[in-house]
């Protein structure tokens, strides 16, 4: 019983609550919802044994007069509505009605009254509407204007709750005429929906909620790649960390250096970005400092600042993304240049490296 309650009381709830409708269809689904309420009740006293037959009354039949009483109750909405002809009424009825007659116990006919009453409602209500959407296309159709119309355009129509019914033109294809019988429609005045209507060459039609279910699923994947790109852009750039293969360079100042041609420099240091940018290196980090368009690499006195940060030395590691083959034949000159000098320039080629993005300060791999 708390069940069938609680099932009439959401039913009842979204009456109050959901979408608003004319004040004879309000009356027609508020005694829907309470008719069943009432059938659902009469059929759980039956089994919990609460209500008691006479003598020659049969549990079963009974529910099942119930349940047709419902049936019929459905039907009656539906013409008052218009929507009695509708195949999809038709066929939520005719549902309906062979659940019951399947029904072989009064549990199973409970069962039946719970959902099947419930869809029958739902369906009828849906095809109410898009019987308004219909004739919002019909007045658009009757639009004289659009006889000499070329190219494409979108209408979209909608209901405000103190505006009242809107529409959405901009390309001005109806005239004030129509727009003023759209609005006096009583129909159109209960509309609940968005309706876009499409206009090619002067034909329109109805953009289906598949349409823009489509339309919207087909945005959300564009909405995803942009995404996608947008962070690679930002990798690429420094803004976001970046991973791949590459290398790992490692500078040493010459064993037991005492001068400063021993020692490695800033410049030396700039040297390699340049020339492994030039060798197609798609990102670099200078001892976990990533290298963007406004980096810079000076020293200040003996210390070396990336970034405005000072780094440590012996080694200066610096990471690379990109071939690792040809990124490290690209420092074949400066290796000559250091081997001249003393300075230890060693290279590891690693297949993951992550480098931090811009103002982090570590690097991931090798």
């Amino acid at each position: 019983m708390r069940q069938v309650l609680k099932v009439a009381d959401q039913q009842a709830q979204q009456v109050r609550t959901g979408e608003k409708f004319s004040s004879r269809t309000q009356k027609v689904i508020i005694a829907l919802v309470v008719l069943l309420f009432i059938v659902n009740s009469l059929v759980l006293a039956m089994l919990t044994g609460y209500l008691k037959l006479p003598h020659k009354a049969l549990p079963l039949e009974i529910a099942k007069n119930a349940g047709n009483l419902l049936v019929d109750y459905s039907q009656r909405v539906a013409r008052d509505l218009n929507v009695e002809q509708n195949q999809a009424v038709r066929a939520a009825l005719a549902k309906f009605k062979f659940e019951l007659e399947q029904a072989s116990n009064p549990e199973q006919v409970a069962q039946v009254i719970l959902r099947y009453g419930r869809e029958t409602q739902d369906v009828i209500l849906r095809e109410q509407e898009n019987v308004r959407r219909e004739e919002v296309l019909s007045f658009i159709r009757q639009e004289p204007r659009l006889a000499s119309m070329l190219g494409e355009a979108t209408i979209t129509v909608t209901r405000g709750e103190e505006k009242g019914l809107e529409i959405d033109d901009p390309s001005k294809l109806l005239s004030p005429d129509t727009k003023a019988k759209m609005k006096a429609s009583k129909s159109l005045a209960l509309l609940e929906q968005v309706v876009e209507v499409k206009v090619v060459d002067g034909r329109a039609s109805l953009v289906t909620p598949a349409s823009v279910l489509e339309r919207l699923k087909h945005a959300e994947k564009e909405v995803e790649a942009l995404r996608a790109r947008l962070q690679e852009v930002k990798a690429k750039t420094g803004l976001a960390p970046y991973s791949g293969s590459g290398i790992i360079i490692r500078l040493y100042d010459a064993q037991g250096s005492v001068g400063m041609g021993e020692i490695v420099h800033d410049y030396d240091v700039r040297d390699i970005v340049n020339e492994l940018f030039s060798a197609g290196a798609t990102g670099i980090a200078v001892n976990g400092q990533r290298i963007v368009t406004t980096s810079s690499i000076r020293c200040a006195g003996p210390v070396i600042l990336v970034n405005q940060k000072p780094i440590a030395v012996n080694p200066v590691t610096v990471y690379a993304l990109g071939d690792p083959e040809v990124l490290d034949s690209s420092l074949d000159l400066i290796r000559a240049q250091f081997s001249a000098s003393g300075v230890r320039l060693e290279v590891e080629q690693v297949t993951d490296i992550t480098l931090p993005a811009h103002e982090e300060s570590s690097v991931v791999g090798g």
